[in-house]
């Protein structure tokens, strides 16, 4: 970028020649005195070094038989050359490393995302931390890319070109720098009002992300419930509060180059009073204030571009807060410094008067439990009386507020994260599949999985059958969400995912509560290879599906209140029994229809 002002500064400084010798001695001539005589100690350092070594260069081409009518034009090139080769690499170079700034920042946030608690993402908008990533991250790379080449081309080309127009003339200088801070206060003006006006801008471009977000997952329920139109409402809302905000942005945007050009137009009249003087006096020459105004021309477009970077930096700097926010955002599940690894799991899992709740409300009141290696214990109740909760903190989605979990007497906060996850397999209600083939999804997260392996997980989860048939087997994308398979088929490859991990510790999340029946019973099958030798901890709505479990622990109200079989807990009068019963009486009898 020096190498750039420098080679503007010479074309200046050219164009000054080409006009006062080229075209003839008589341009010049009623100021031959200011160069050659006693005018000289006018010339400044700057000047008189470029003078000598402008004089240098037509005594070497005179000797090699080039004329100086020729010999300027092609030095005026030459820099012309020079300056835009140069700001070629210049311009790459800093935009490369714009990208790469970029790059990284994306690479930064994503992996904050990824190492955030259950209770960020319970809070958090999906729309929004895309819109942040995606949309966000480019209006960084927008204003710190190209914008900040410019920026800082800019600074550089405006110290050199003002230290050559001092050279030139400092008394026209000074009266330039003084008509100078008309021009910087209103972009100040403008700058603080970008500011205000761009973040706004973002929030509500992360607004309609988070509608979009929704809309893209709940599209099944708004066409069943017909509410096309109501989301069409909401979100042409949500679109016209953005073009309010952006309006706001850009007429702002717009309003700053015609101000500066205006401003400038005035500065430049009154140049040119100023000039014309100096040349009936003698003390410039035609070309002399030609280079001039070329220099100011020269200026204007770096003021120019650094305005509109700066306009571009305050819209990227409000995006850059936003993906700050992720990025310097803190998990509420860390490591402890000096966490040993977690030994492989050996005799039991403890729960030592666990107390937990979300945002100040209770959800579990010191449970204390103990489950034995190679168990499975069920924990049953209604919705809300804390199961889910329980197995959250197994793997540390969230920590306890109070009392503390154990793995083989070893409190979890005191384990690396990756040891203890390693542990623990996982099949939810939810099935999670990830839009890659087959092979990726069971043999998830390695490279270059056991074929051996992955095809006795799929035989074991009963996966096998279905996937041979598919159109590249093993091979084949399932689609985002598994969308391409039905919901046994993708609940069958989870089950093969959990397998083909081996985990000691297993948790299964209502594995069975959406599938129909024949597809629940190959699941069943499947979950019964998968939890041989594990110790398992189930959840369960269905009591049908938690008859065969060692032990059932009942909850209520955040509380253990019954603990046994499924045989024990029948004969007794409390709350499991109560579940039995209704379930078994909505399974097995239809309610009388009362007559409209």
């Amino acid at each position: 970028m020096g190498l750039v002002s420098i080679a503007t500064v010479l074309l200046l400084f050219f164009l000054n020649k080409v006009i006062d010798d080229t075209f003839g001695a008589g341009a010049s001539s009623s100021v031959a005195g200011w160069k050659t005589g006693a005018g000289g100690k006018h010339l400044s350092l700057v000047v008189r070094w470029l003078e000598d070594a402008y004089r240098g260069a037509l005594t070497f081409g005179e000797r090699l038989g080039i004329a100086p009518r020729v010999a300027v034009p092609v030095l005026l090139f030459l820099a012309l050359l020079a300056k835009n080769l140069f700001s070629y690499f210049s311009e790459f170079e800093l935009n490369s490393i714009g990208l790469s700034i970029v790059r990284d920042l994306r690479r930064d946030a994503y992996d904050s995302l990824l190492r955030q608690s259950s209770r960020f993402y319970a809070h958090a908008s999906t729309g929004d931390l895309l819109s942040r990533l995606l949309s966000d991250v480019e209006e960084v790379q927008s204003a710190f890319g190209t914008r900040l080449a410019d920026f800082f081309q800019g600074i550089v080309t405006i110290a050199l070109v003002l230290v050559y127009v001092f050279s030139l003339n400092a008394r026209l200088t000074l009266v330039v720098l003084v008509l100078g801070p008309l021009l910087f206060y209103p972009i100040l003006e403008i700058t603080r009002r970008l500011g205000r006006t761009s973040t706004l801008s973002r929030e509500r471009v992360g607004e309609i992300g988070s509608l979009l977000g929704e809309t893209l997952r709940g599209h099944r329920v708004i066409q069943t419930y017909g509410m096309e139109t109501f989301e069409a409402d909401r979100f042409e809302n949500a679109n016209d509060r953005y073009l309010r905000a952006a309006r706001r942005a850009m007429r702002t945007v717009a309003f700053g180059s015609p101000l500066m050009e205006v401003l400038g137009g005035l500065a430049l009249a009154a140049i040119f009073i100023y000039a014309a003087s100096q040349i009936q006096a003698g003390r410039m020459t035609v070309g002399g204030i030609v280079s001039f105004l070329a220099a100011l021309m020269m200026m204007y477009k770096p003021i120019k571009d650094i305005t509109r970077t700066n306009l571009a930096i305050q819209l990227g700097l409000a995006s850059a807060r936003r993906i700050f926010e992720v990025v310097d955002r803190k998990s509420e599940i860390v490591e402890k410094p000096g966490a040993a690894a977690l030994a492989p799991f050996g005799t039991s899992i403890r729960y030592e008067d666990v107390r937990f709740g979300y945002g100040g409300e209770p959800v579990l009141l010191g449970v204390s439990m103990e489950i034995r290696r190679g168990e499975t214990v069920a924990l049953v109740g209604p919705s809300g009386a804390g199961k889910t909760s329980m197995v959250n903190l197994l793997p540390r989605l969230y920590d306890p507020t109070g009392g503390r979990v154990l793995i083989d007497g070893v409190d979890l906060r005191d384990a690396t994260l990756g040891s203890l996850r390693r542990q623990i397999g996982l099949v939810t209600q939810d099935t999670i599949l990830f839009d890659s083939s087959v092979r990726d999804n069971i043999a998830y997260g390695e490279v270059s999985p056991s074929e051996e392996k992955l095809r006795a997980a799929a035989r074991a989860a009963y996966a096998e059958e279905f996937v041979e048939r598919l159109a590249e087997g093993y091979d084949t994308r399932v689609g985002e969400g598994g969308g391409r398979l039905s919901g046994g088929q993708k609940q069958r490859l989870a089950i093969a995912r959990a397998i083909y991990k081996d985990a000691p510790i297993l948790i299964l999340d209502e594995a069975t509560s959406q599938l129909d029946t024949e597809s629940e019973a190959l699941v069943a099958r499947a979950l019964t290879n998968l939890m041989r030798g594990r110790t398992t901890l189930v959840i369960a709505h269905r009591l049908s599906t938690v008859r065969r479990a060692d032990r059932i622990l009942v909850l209520d109200a955040g509380q253990i209140v019954e603990s046994g079989t499924h045989e024990e807990l029948l004969t007794r009068p409390g709350l499991y029994r109560r579940l039995h019963e209704m379930q078994f009486f909505s399974e097995t009898e239809s309610l009388p229809v009362t007559p409209a």
